[in-house]
């Protein structure tokens, strides 16, 4: 006569306990075949319930209650787990963004960000927009070691460069903010207007440089219309009249 083997039941509580207390592998988890097969349906309902998530951590996935966040070791050494070492250097070996150049998406953080802002908030702190980091080591396209990383100005990498017809528009939108009395429906009256400058800015209550401004291009530019909008008005002899 055969033995039937015991039914072995498993704890979604002492799963999750376990789970919580630190991030754990599958294969630690489940450590037989049969472990594995009874785990299953354990570790689906909780993922489904929102109580577990997958993190990526020293390069392979791990288990961890949804409220679990690394320490800043983890997170540093979960970093340079993806770099090799070379000649004094950590190179990263993951994704190269053309812009931000080493770029890394992390599970327990859930967005994509710049690797070195990374590190270097971890280190020291957080970034701001207008600050950015330079290498200034033999590998600055690819390095992450914090200590190769130099703070500096993001207008520096600009400087000396010709504007893009992106960057011209953010400039000239920013300009308009402070241009009070202009709307884009008075700027158009102005450009459609055969009007006398003098007329038109005592009928818009604005000063006669204005209008001049606003016609020569130098005022409430549109990048996204064409480049040479405002030629014409800034080229007709009649609109320079005081």
């Amino acid at each position: 006569m055969t033995k039937r083997s015991p039914n072995i039941e498993v704890d979604s509580d002492e799963v999750f306990a376990c789970i919580r207390m630190k991030p754990v592998r599958w294969p630690d988890l489940a450590r037989t075949r049969t472990a594995a097969v009874l785990l299953r349906p354990v570790i689906d309902g909780l993922l489904a319930s929102g109580a577990v998530k997958f993190v990526r951590l020293g390069g392979s996935r791990h288990l961890a209650a949804a409220a679990w966040s690394p320490s800043k070791e983890e997170q540093l050494a979960e970093i340079y787990g993806r770099c090799r070492a070379v000649d004094g250097c950590m190179l990263w070996t993951g994704r190269l963004d053309p812009q931000r150049g080493p770029a890394m998406y992390a599970a327990w953080a859930g967005t994509e960000r710049s690797v070195r802002r990374r590190v270097w908030g971890i280190r020291s702190r957080r970034l701001d927009r207008a600050t950015m980091v330079v290498m200034t080591c033999a590998n600055p396209e690819d390095c992450v070691l914090f200590e190769h990383m130099q703070r500096a100005n993001r207008g520096v990498k600009l400087k000396g460069k010709p504007k893009t017809l992106l960057h011209r528009n953010a400039i000239a939108a920013a300009k308009r903010k402070t241009t009070g009395k202009l709307t884009d429906e008075r700027v158009a009256l102005i450009l459609a207007s055969e009007k006398s400058t003098r007329c038109l800015a005592r009928e818009m209550d604005v000063s006669q440089a204005t209008v001049q401004a606003v016609r020569s291009g130098d005022r409430w530019r549109n990048y996204r219309a064409t480049p040479f909008t405002g030629l014409d008005a800034a080229n007709d002899a009649e609109r320079r009249r005081a």
